[in-house]
């Protein structure tokens, strides 16, 4: 029986409207990807935010092409991915079909992703649950839903973000992670922002400016100490070095770097250049953010909290315990369906 590539259009909402710099959302499309050969089935997931360039759409037009090349079986799609030109230029379609291959053949030798990919282990280093651009009071209110002993990210940059962060750090013993999402016009305006919050209660502040701006980070960081990390300003292994010297971290996301191969090989190389390794999500549900948490310890900082922001998670299996990211057992992802999709040709 031949490879079969289906997909599942999901809108994925959230449990709030999230607010960042940018402004606000109330959830976002997301295609999931099933692969089946010989009855052994994978998947993998596709979730695009509207400041990506890549489409729903235009996501099923490309496995759609891919589909229809020739007759193909796992392991040859999954060693040619690279070489095909469907595949170009779309790093979050890339991701998903790459996950999906990914899960199936790790279910196929009874063993994890993270052991397919050469990952040591699954140690879990510290995870962040994000708070959106709100009210105050809001604030404390998604504070009171999330689980105990996790540190929080913060999205700051609009008129009420000290007041918020004063606000957290009266309510909360946790660390905080500011968020800029290049919100942030000046170094001045981020001085004032980090200055909010004690030294020993900061992580780091991340993508404080725009792209443009890059070099402003290491003034930041040397005035403040803080730890500033790339987010827009790093999207595959070729921004390393650019990057190394203006910022300290980097967030690196599979809808962006385009896989689970590529991202390992990132936090790889990040870690020669001493820059902290961090590992986010474009608020992907269990299924996406199972996957990347299969690269748990080559990071030291967890921002999979997408299943936490949802309020529709079509799969499960994650859980916080003592403010550390778990995995299921199991094999592939680990995660299951939550409820039954309905899976359609591309």
């Amino acid at each position: 029986m031949p490879l079969r590539i289906s997909v599942c259009p999901y809108r994925l909402l959230f449990k709030h409207p999230f607010g960042t710099a940018h402004g606000l959302r109330d959830g976002t499309d997301a295609l999931f990807v099933r692969v089946e050969e010989d009855g052994l089935v994978g998947h993998g997931e596709i979730t695009l935010p509207p400041y990506l360039r890549e489409s729903v759409p235009e996501a099923r037009r490309r496995l759609r092409e891919i589909g229809a090349m020739h007759v193909w079986d796992m392991e040859s799609l999954l060693s040619e991915l690279d070489a095909i030109r469907a595949l170009r230029g779309s790093p979050a379609t890339r991701a998903g079909l790459h996950t999906a291959l990914c899960d199936a053949m790790a279910r196929r030798h009874d063993r994890s992703i993270a052991v397919e990919l050469g990952i040591a282990g699954l140690e879990s280093p510290a995870t962040v649950l994000t708070i959106g651009i709100c009210k105050p009071v809001e604030a404390i209110a998604r504070l009171r839903e999330m689980p105990d002993k996790v540190a929080l990210k913060l999205k700051v940059g609009d008129p009420l973000t000290i007041s918020r962060i004063k606000v957290m750090l009266e309510c909360s013993s946790a660390r905080i992670l500011l968020d800029g999402n290049q919100g942030f016009g000046s170094v001045a305006d981020a001085v004032q922002i980090i200055d909010a919050v004690p030294p020993e209660r900061l992580i780091g502040i991340e993508q404080p400016f725009g792209t443009e701006h890059d070099d402003w980070n290491e003034q930041l960081s040397r005035e403040t100490g803080a730890v500033v990390i790339a987010d827009e300003s790093m999207q595959g292994i070729e921004d390393l070095e650019r990057v190394f010297g203006m910022f300290g971290g980097v967030n690196i996301k599979l809808m962006k770097c385009g896989g689970l191969d590529r991202a390992r090989d990132i936090a790889r190389r990040a870690d020669q250049y001493d820059l902290r390794v961090m590992l986010g999500c474009m608020s992907e549900s269990s299924l996406g953010c199972g996957a990347m948490a299969q690269l748990a310890s080559e990071a030291s900082i967890l921002d999979l909290d997408g299943p936490w922001l949802l309020a529709n998670d079509p799969w499960q299996g994650l859980s916080i315990e003592a403010g550390r990211l778990r995995l299921p057992n199991g094999p592939g992802v680990g995660v299951h369906e939550r409820f039954s999709l309905h899976y359609i040709d591309p």
